[in-house]
């Protein structure tokens, strides 16, 4: 009887290592470039007698695994196994060799699974195996995009594997308890309300529109940049599987060692947890920008393209190549110093491919501007419906699509002076946190201090006090443009010397100036721009002209020449109906809580801000939706505290939703303009 199972085992050792060491030789090894029989037998033969041997001397050890072990279990991990050979093989399957292929793959996954069994086991007992299976799905859909995003990062199929595991096995132990508390949600929390549920179904629909709008232009975004190469999925696969196993046991260190218990205890943890549906929309729109992004932010930009005249091609080697160029714009004094470091600490990790570094802190700028947003209104109301259909509102506005897309210089503002608000809102007082906020609105674009002082002076800081703050600012940002010279030579000109800051006077835009604009029409086109273009997108002018080099196409709101405004047509009256509404209705519960509103405040601070953006450009720029990102937040916070004592009213929060679910309609349809319209000079350059 022993002799019988000797012979069992070493025949079937032998087997598999023999299946293995050919099927590697046919598909891996090139063994038809060895022509001597000597060679082939030893490519062949040797690491046939190697993993026989390791098998061998394993099989006691898998034996006593497989008695332990319930069956339920092995039979899982042989599903996933032949699942995982299944997907690794067949794509590459050339001839039937790679069939072959399957058994030791099979084999191989197995093995490698085999340590998590017990895990696996007691999962069943003290987690829930549907909630792990359902966080497996969605950090299998995640990791499979981020490889695809970073495919020119990586590089190689070890640096893909390593990343896959690592990013799978920390994915599923958070996934698994964002799905365990989304079930807890749906019994008695945020999702337990229809409308909430419904507004957070529309954000990855939203995605999922936006992804499959764009892959329409292939010159300007591809299925491969967030898709994983077909080389590479195989192993893609097999990793992600195996990583999904592991993650069982990382699950179960994790709590066995008390970390989630203490991770409980902390104030990070109370913050994530009460605020879960704010990062939810701001990861959204990280993404969402980040498909914007990554077809919209092309070489073009720097060629035959003009967006809003924006400068993104130059803003891009400015923030986020190695040798920088210079701003020469004194009105951005301190971007060398506070833009560019974040977008090159994130290039670090990028190799060569800079250019990816500065879509993705642009797109998770973006994202924090939204969750800032819920932050902004939750302080003002209890109501989560309500602070989330507010996050919501900025996020899907066309200019928080668009510029917080863009690899340009107005998201960091944008994101500065939301934060500043958020200050004042906390009755921040000490100018040992207000001057370096201050710093960092200013530093951006000068005149976004005069926004931060204003939210200050009607927040009851005191004329003086305010002043002093300018001062402090002024002084600093005085200070810091000279050391940011020094560091950049020749790269950046100065908002204190005369000469260089009257550059800015040919953006100056008098009545009287050519073409020929009334201060009547002026006053309309700044209020469509204001009050409308930001938030609901129009048809934008596409105004191609044949300038060098020819062509070149020009996209923008208003056409100086004909005096034609970007129009709205068939769909985009609803949304626009809608808007005019709230607008309107804004401002009556504003004048009704002019004696009573705890929030007036703040409200005159942000319509303060709102009056110096519109005052300034009524002389200032030609392209007024190049300006939106600095007046967009403080539109959307002002309408949210009107409507403060309507939060938690469902009639009202459904008029919300359904505004919503119409403007991300209108948006979409705005971007598909954009990328419509940029498409053939994508192509030509």
């Amino acid at each position: 009887m022993k002799a019988f199972q000797f012979l069992l085992r070493v025949g079937v050792s032998l087997l598999i290592a023999f299946i293995t060491s050919f099927s590697s030789s046919m598909i891996f090894f090139n063994y038809s470039t060895y022509q001597a029989s000597l060679d082939r037998a030893f490519l062949i033969g040797l690491p046939t007698l190697a993993i026989a041997f390791l098998l061998f001397e394993a099989f006691p050890t898998f034996l006593n695994w497989l008695r332990q072990t319930q069956l339920s279990i092995v039979l899982a991990f042989v599903a996933l196994a032949l699942l995982g050979a299944v997907v690794f093989v067949l794509p590459s399957a050339a001839s039937s060799i790679y069939y072959l292929g399957l058994i030791p793959v099979a084999i191989i996954l197995f093995i490698m699974m085999m340590p998590a069994a017990d895990s696996v086991e007691r999962m069943s007992i003290v987690h829930s195996t549907g909630y792990y299976s359902l966080g497996f799905f969605l950090s299998l859909i995640f990791c499979y995009g981020a490889v695809g995003f970073l495919s020119a990062v990586l590089k190689t199929t070890f640096h893909m594997i390593v990343f896959t595991v690592i990013l799978m096995v920390v994915g599923n132990v958070i996934s698994y308890y964002l799905v365990r508390r989304a079930s807890h949600s749906f019994r008695d929390g945020f999702l337990s309300r229809p409308l909430n549920i419904t507004l957070c179904a529309a954000l990855p629909v939203f995605l999922s529109a936006l992804i499959f709008l764009s892959v329409q232009f292939p010159d300007m975004f591809a299925w491969s940049y967030i898709s994983v190469p077909v080389n590479w999925f195989g192993f893609f696969a097999a990793s992600a599987l195996v990583a999904g196993v592991w993650g069982v046991g990382a699950l179960e260190q994790f709590e066995k060692r008390s970390w989630y218990q203490r991770f409980t205890e902390t104030r990070l943890f109370v913050f994530l947890k009460e605020n879960l549906p704010g990062l939810y929309a701001g990861g959204m729109f990280l993404l969402i920008n980040l498909i914007i992004a990554r077809a919209l932010n092309h070489p073009a930009l720097s060629i035959n393209t003009v967006l809003f005249e924006t400068d993104a091609g130059p803003w891009m080697t400015i923030l986020a190549s190695p040798q920088s160029d210079a701003i020469n714009r004194s009105v951005h004094p301190l971007v060398l110093i506070i833009s560019r470091p974040i977008i090159r600490f994130v290039a670090l990790f990028m190799g060569d491919q800079w250019q990816l570094a500065g879509i993705l802190v642009v797109a998770a700028l973006s994202g924090l501007c939204v969750f800032m947003a819920w932050l902004f209104v939750k302080r003002a109301t209890p109501a989560d419906t309500y602070s989330f259909l507010f996050a919501v509102l900025l996020g899907s506005a066309a200019t928080h699509l668009f510029f917080g897309s863009l690899t340009e210089n107005y998201v960091f503002g944008m994101t500065t002076l939301i934060l500043f608000f958020l200050l004042i809102q906390a009755n921040e007082k000490r100018f040992s946190v207000l001057v370096p906020a201050g710093l960092l609105v200013f530093g951006i674009t000068i005149t976004n201090l005069a926004q931060a002082a204003i939210g200050l002076f009607f927040n009851k800081f005191g004329f003086w006090r305010v002043v002093h703050f300018c001062l402090y600012v002024l002084a600093a940002g005085i200070a810091l443009t000279a050391f940011t010279s020094v560091l950049y030579p020749n790269k950046q000109t100065f908002f204190f010397v005369p000469a260089d800051i009257m550059v800015e006077t040919h953006f100056v835009r008098t009545v009287d100036a050519p073409p020929a604009q009334s201060l009547l029409g002026r006053f309309q086109y700044v209020s469509r721009t204001m009050f409308l273009y930001s938030v609901v997108g129009p048809r934008p002018i596409e105004d191609i002209s044949r300038k060098p080099p020819a062509p070149t196409i020009d996209l923008k709101t208003f056409n100086a020449r004909d005096g034609a405004y970007a129009s709205y047509t068939g769909f985009a009256n609803v949304p626009l109906g809608l808007w005019l509404l709230l607008l309107a209705a804004s401002v009556v519960f504003f004048l009704k809580g002019l004696h009573s509103s705890k929030h007036l405040s703040l409200m005159l601070g942000l319509l303060g801000s709102l009056a110096f953006n519109f005052l300034l450009h009524m002389n200032y720029g030609s392209e007024l939706f190049l300006y939106t990102p600095y007046w967009l937040y403080a539109l959307i916070f002002f309408l949210a505290l009107a409507f403060a004592e309507l939060a938690g009213r469902k009639w009202f929060e459904s008029f919300l939703t359904i505004f919503l679910l119409t403007l991300m309609a209108n948006n979409l349809i705005f971007i598909f303009h954009v990328l419509s319209g940029l498409a053939p000079f994508f192509t030509a350059s």
